[in-house]
């Protein structure tokens, strides 16, 4: 396990958060991949929103999708 990996387990178990579940089609290679760089676009967009009223991003949305990019979507 890669030291980046071990500190998304890590973050995840401090932070009492879990990856959401995902139809077998969701986690195939290549559409898991379109599907992380989407949403990173998208947390993007969202978080520049937030932060110009003074909201403050947790980091569980980049969590998430660095664990879609790496295959770890929980089966349905």
């Amino acid at each position: 396990m890669t030291a980046e990996m071990q500190r998304w387990v890590q973050d995840g178990a401090e932070n009492g958060w879990s990856m959401p579940s995902a139809p077998w089609w969701k986690r195939t290679p290549i559409i898991r991949h379109i599907r992380a760089l989407y949403l990173n676009i998208q947390i993007a967009r969202h978080n520049a929103l937030w932060s110009s009223v003074g909201m403050v991003p947790t980091g569980r949305d980049e969590w998430i999708v660095f664990g879609i990019w790496h295959g770890k979507e929980r089966a349905r």
